[in-house]
């Protein structure tokens, strides 16, 4: 009886990856027969062996997941961001008559106002679960229009954050993660109409120490705030997503017209990629919502941000599109105000 010899030969695809990535698609990747020949007594078995692709940190069931200013995701990945936002709103502020120049803070009126801001963010995977991140972004509102300047004002603020974040995978479905985050920002604020309004109180009150005080208009003011969050993600499908979080801010500094002060933020938003329905649509749609409302005594003001935006996704480093949203909330001098901005955001991610 004549034994039959067999030579099985591996033939691997690889591609442009770290080793120990292909290591480790390697130990689990499937192997598929591609092909037999047969000479004499030799039989050849082809044999292709495929290397899981690794997964990007944004990914979730095959969903990439779509970044937003609104809501912080949950995943742990390496990126770098740039975003500048533009717009205009209207703010609430004391009627201002011309003849005589005259401002009665006892009646309010409607004021436009334009406003811009421009933002950068780095975060770094340290461990597979792990990372830490940075943030910088700088906003600032000017009043336009007849008396906005004086009514409203012109205000700035700067914002330094640093953060770390630990997030948990939970099935190929769902991801959760637990951030904390500190930040300082000073805030200038111009409002003309406040200073004009306190000297005419304080001569009508007591006109013998009537003064001029340039400061009752200018208020400029320091904040350190802590914030502890919670966040979630789940893709029911590839082409879908959802994200929910919740923060708890606290302050260890505050004044008068700073956000800075106790209260806690909710936001969710849902996101869809037609890209795993139809391949030649690179195109991404995010709708989100923000919820900031005050908690004790000395609480932040109510703030709703509501935004929709388009992005491209052909790419699975890149992140780029346009969100639009809508602000009912107060400026830095706690006038009640409401807000249209568009926003261009940039995120490249390395896995």
């Amino acid at each position: 009886m004549r034994l039959r010899s067999s030579l099985v030969v591996f033939a691997a695809l690889t591609w442009n990856a770290s080793a120990t990535a292909q290591e480790t698609a390697a130990a689990t990747a499937p192997t598929v027969i591609v092909g037999e020949a047969t000479s004499g007594d030799t039989t050849v078995i082809l044999v292709e062996q495929k290397l899981k692709e690794p997964k990007w940190g944004r990914e979730l069931n095959g969903h990439f997941f779509l970044p937003s200013h609104i809501i912080d995701d949950p995943f742990s990945y390496t990126a770098f961001g740039i975003f500048f936002g533009l717009g205009s709103g209207n703010a609430l502020g004391p009627t201002l008559q011309r003849e005589p120049p005259f401002i009665d803070p006892t009646q309010q009126k409607w004021y436009g106002y334009t406003g811009l801001g421009l933002g950068m963010m780095l975060n770094v995977r340290i461990l597979e679960y792990l990372s830490v991140r940075a943030g910088l972004i700088t906003t600032a509102y000017l009043g336009t229009g007849n008396g906005a300047a004086l009514t409203v004002g012109t205000s700035a603020r700067i914002t330094g954050d640093v953060g770390v974040k630990g997030s948990l995978p939970v099935g190929e479905n769902f991801r959760f993660a637990a951030t904390f985050d500190g930040s300082y920002g000073p805030v200038y604020a111009l409002l003309l109409a406040n200073g004009i309004a306190g000297i005419v109180n304080q001569c009508r009150l007591d006109p013998p120490n009537c003064r001029f005080d340039v400061s009752q208009g200018f208020q400029s003011d320091n904040t350190v705030t802590w914030t502890a969050g919670l966040s979630g993600a789940w893709a029911p499908a590839p082409y879908l997503g959802v994200t929910g979080n919740a923060q708890f801010i606290a302050p260890t500094k505050t004044g008068t017209n700073s956000i800075a002060t106790n209260g806690a933020t909710f936001a969710a938003m849902v996101d869809f990629d037609a890209m795993p329905l139809v391949q030649w649509l690179p195109l991404g749609a995010s709708v989100a919502y923000q919820l900031t409302t005050g908690i004790g005594g000395n609480k932040v003001p109510t703030a709703n941000e509501a935004g929709f935006g388009f992005y491209y996704t052909g790419r699975r480093d890149l992140a780029l599109g346009l969100e639009i949203d809508w602000k009912w909330s107060t400026l830095e001098t706690q006038q009640v105000s409401t807000a249209t901005l568009a926003w261009i955001n940039f995120r490249y991610y390395w896995n």
